[in-house]
């Protein structure tokens, strides 16, 4: 009976250890080279071949037109090259054919389907430089690109365009990269590139979205492919202070010329009323200047924060003159006009600072 346990237990345990064996090696089956599964290519261990398949993706902005707020684009001129440790067609020893041409698997985001002006992916051959040896391609292209405005900080705003790369073919197959060699660089004497604004930096970011095709990546698993999208997002910042003081020097103007009225005797009650209303209707005009040149944005900018504030201010200036002359309403301390004019021009210089840097 003892033996009959002692050979029980070994059998469980060979059994055990065979059958972890084989799942160890099923497991170690690289499934994407045996033909049957994803990428449907049978590749053996003389094919020099290993997925995925890397494309380093440079970037330089020749130019940029078309940034105006009214447009949900913008367009750009663009020169990209394209870097594989694989030439356009790999020929596996089986005799199958895999074509590599960056064409097949790069894809621009586009505003528009029809491209305006591009090329083809110019093949350059093989780069022998001992710090980079690769397959050199490149493509250059003028088209338009989609763009959201983010207004809120309107003059002083920042905006970020974005130049998207994707490849609708799984990652175990296909990835594009940002080039570490070749850093992404742009054009430092843009012709078209509107007056005010300035590329401060183009920095690449990689993320991964699913593709409407489904494949087998191994026995028992069918999934959709993954797909990756490579953006190069181009910071512009906009030179804001010639812009501000266009747009608010009529309300600064205003407020300065009621701010003056202070300076009237209180007995010229009617005198420093209708130079603060002048001021007054002076302040809603440039605050039509501003919804004009803003008339498409949806959103509460700085510039309509000033706007509002220089309109308040005036207001406020007003009833501390209504409430010096109306002995019915008693303010101590702005019954003097030096600290009415004093209250008045802090309020307006401390408002104004925590507008622009808040």
């Amino acid at each position: 009976m003892y033996l009959k346990r002692l050979f029980f237990l070994f059998f469980l345990f060979l059994s055990s250890f065979l059958s972890s064996k084989d799942l160890q090696e099923s497991d170690s089956v690289d499934y994407s080279r045996t033909g049957d599964y994803f990428p449907y290519v049978e590749l053996t261990n003389q094919d020099s071949i290993s997925f995925p398949i890397s494309y380093e993706i440079e970037l330089h902005v020749a130019d940029i037109y078309d940034l105006e707020v009214n447009n949900n684009f913008f367009t750009s001129y663009l020169i990209a090259g394209a870097y594989t440790d694989y030439d356009s067609i790999f020929e596996t020893k089986n005799g199958d054919v895999i074509p590599l041409y960056p064409y097949d698997y790069i894809e621009l985001e586009l505003k528009e389907d029809m491209d305006k002006q591009k090329s083809n992916w110019y093949y350059w051959g093989y780069d022998d430089d001992e710090k980079y040896e690769k397959y050199a391609y490149e493509y250059n292209i003028k088209n338009s690109f989609y763009h959201k405005w983010n207004l809120r900080e309107y003059p002083f705003d920042v905006q970020s365009l974005e130049i998207n790369f994707l490849s609708y073919r799984d990652t175990s197959f296909i990835e594009l990269i940002p080039s570490k060699s070749f850093p992404p660089s742009f054009n430092e004497e843009m012709n078209n590139l509107k007056d005010g604004y300035k590329i401060v930096s183009i920095e690449p970011k990689v993320t991964y979205f699913d593709t409407p095709y489904e494949a087998e990546f191994a026995p028992d698993l069918i999934r959709k492919e993954v797909g990756t999208k490579l953006s190069y997002e181009i910071t512009i910042d906009r030179s804001g202070s010639y812009l501000f003081i266009k747009l608010f020097g009529g309300s600064f103007m205003a407020f300065i010329i009621s701010w003056l009225a202070f300076f009237i005797p209180r007995k010229e009650f009617e005198s420093r009323i209708s130079i603060n209303l002048g001021a007054i209707f002076g302040a809603i005009g440039n605050r039509y200047f501003v919804d004009s040149a803003m008339s498409s944005v949806q959103v509460i900018t700085k510039a309509d924060l000033m706007s509002n504030m220089c309109i308040l201010l005036l207001i406020l200036n007003v009833i501390l003159i209504i409430v010096q002359r109306n002995h019915k309403i008693t303010w101590p301390f702005f019954e003097k006009s030096t600290n009415a004019l004093i209250f008045s021009a802090s309020l307006f210089i401390i408002l104004t600072f925590l507008i622009i840097f808040w």
